[in-house]
């Protein structure tokens, strides 16, 4: 035996139908929500923006870099962020330890 009980709509569901069947040994009920669509997702929120100079440099971390100081630029590779300085290896493969405070300017390359 097939029941089905109709169409029920509301304006916030588009249409709903039930419908239940009954054979001997099998049970069976269904719940159909027809014409209505799930919210899309809210996009992902844009990543923050870096405010401080120490923000920028994490984000530029095992990148290559130019770090201009008062006293020289500095080109490399970006490999740690410590608190008041970071550290950058040359291609010559020299290891230099910049002061935060000092830097200047510092860009990808």
């Amino acid at each position: 035996m097939i029941n089905n009980t109709g169409n029920n709509s509301d304006s916030n569901s588009g249409i709903n139908t039930d419908v239940s069947v009954d054979l001997p040994g099998l049970d069976l009920d269904v719940d159909l929500n027809l014409g209505r669509r799930r919210p899309d997702p809210a996009p992902p929120a844009p990543p923050a923006r870096p405010t401080t100079m120490r923000e920028v440099l994490l984000s530029l971390v095992n990148e290559r870099v130019q770090v201009t100081t008062p006293m020289d630029v500095i080109t490399g590779t970006l490999i740690a962020v410590r608190n008041d300085y970071i550290v950058v290896i040359e291609n010559s493969g020299a290891q230099v330890l910049i002061r935060i405070d000092k830097i200047e300017l510092v860009s990808e390359l």
